[in-house]
């Protein structure tokens, strides 16, 4: 059997660990037992905490321990779940348990973050030059806390070595979907979402990103431009006479911009108008063709690429996702 180890902590995402307990240790039993088969476990999954203490996670939700970290013993898989609570007191509360990963990983274990869990994970350096995942509201402030991390918070799920990461909240069963495959097979990881009713078709967490524009800066003429954008992003002009609005060059205003926020004035623009155009679709009975020219654009074609290739869903699509009509 597969050897998994939750790592639990104090203010944890309780379904987190629950959830993903309860996800791998049916994997070859639930679906068998529909279907009448032998129920075949493929996985041993414990939750060990410090001492083997009860941990209290978010919500006062109490969960018992089955061991302490000092009991791991051997171990082919060291999960850490999402922090529910502050994310500096949990690491700065939780330093023997960031000890626990390093050791664990510099013994070639394969290690694995869902959500905000990642911050232990950077915080142990063990995502150093390596690509990984955490919730899209975070990764502003993950990005200047790790800078030595390839953040792509756009990714449900990134993979880089032994590493493994999701993206947020529910993430937890597109990664434990993801170990069934990988560690027994794609049949058993279909089984396993058919018994607990889970859908296999997520791959990205684009489509729930809130307005989350980066102001997180000192450039207070950058913040400047970005609120004149936000407030006139419909509006029809040109790079050159913003950046005289602002007394500087194109090229000084897009080399300022990127400098503060990592982006040019341009993918800032589009990504202000996308968000606007998600609440239109949310809220509104316009049409798309309609919703296109609101927020600045003309050709309804062109929109919907650029829509879908930044969210991930197409205008249709998203609306019939996310839609209050249809909640």
């Amino acid at each position: 059997m597969i050897k998994v180890r939750i790592l639990g902590f104090d203010y944890a995402f309780a379904t987190a660990i629950t959830g993903v307990i309860d996800l791998l240790s049916t994997a070859g039993t639930a679906w068998n037992y529909f279907a009448g088969r032998n129920m075949e476990p493929k996985f041993d999954v414990q939750l060990a905490t410090r001492e083997g203490r009860a941990i209290r996670c978010l919500n006062n939700i109490v969960i018992q321990a089955h061991c302490g970290f000092e009991q791991i013993g051997a171990a082919d898989v060291i999960l850490v779940p999402s922090i529910g609570g502050d994310v500096d007191k949990a690491l700065d509360t939780n330093r023997d348990l960031i000890e626990v990963l390093k050791a664990y990983a510099s013994g070639g274990t394969q290690i694995i973050s869902n959500c905000t869990g990642a911050f232990f994970l950077a915080e142990a350096g063990i995502l150093d030059g390596r690509k990984a995942t955490t919730h899209w509201a975070h990764a502003e402030r993950f990005k200047a806390r790790y800078p030595g991390v390839q953040l792509v918070p756009e990714q449900l799920i990134t993979t880089d070595g032994q590493v493994f990461c999701s993206g947020g909240g529910t993430a937890w069963f597109d990664m434990a979907l993801y170990l069934i495959e990988l560690y027994i097979d794609h049949e058993t990881a279909i089984e396993s979402a058919k018994a607990m009713v889970l859908d296999t078709g997520r791959h990205s967490q684009l489509s729930y990103f809130a307005t989350h524009h980066n102001k997180y800066h000192s450039d207070e003429t950058v913040k400047a431009v970005q609120e004149w954008i936000d407030e006139h992003y419909a509006e029809d002009f040109s790079l050159a006479w913003l950046a005289e609005q602002y007394a500087m060059s194109p090229r000084t205003l897009i080399r300022r911009f990127k400098t503060a926020t990592g982006e040019s004035p341009l993918a800032y623009l589009q990504t202000v108008r996308i968000e606007v155009a998600k609440k239109f679709l949310e809220v509104s009975a316009q049409t798309i063709a309609e919703i296109t020219q609101r927020v600045g654009y003309e050709d309804v074609s062109s929109f919907s690429k650029m829509f879908k290739r930044k969210v991930g869903l197409s205008p249709r699509e998203y609306r019939g996702r996310f839609s209050k009509a249809t909640l």
